[in-house]
């Protein structure tokens, strides 16, 4: 499955646009909520969180 790429910071300050690993709703309960997505840092290799656009498909 192709995942769509988004286009985030990443920890050590630079653009990149990647594709998360993983994606998730954080949201209290019956509220709409944030979309949350696991990214790695391809320069450090080190995992990030970072907000995804709403219409990005879970």
């Amino acid at each position: 499955m192709a995942e769509k790429k988004v286009k985030v910071k990443t920890p050590s300050g630079k653009e990149a646009e990647l594709a998360p690993e993983k994606v998730w709703v954080l949201a209290p309960k019956g509220r709409k909520g944030v979309k949350i997505g696991l990214f790695k840092d391809p320069e450090t290799g080190k995992y990030f969180r970072h907000k995804l656009p709403d219409d990005y498909p879970v």
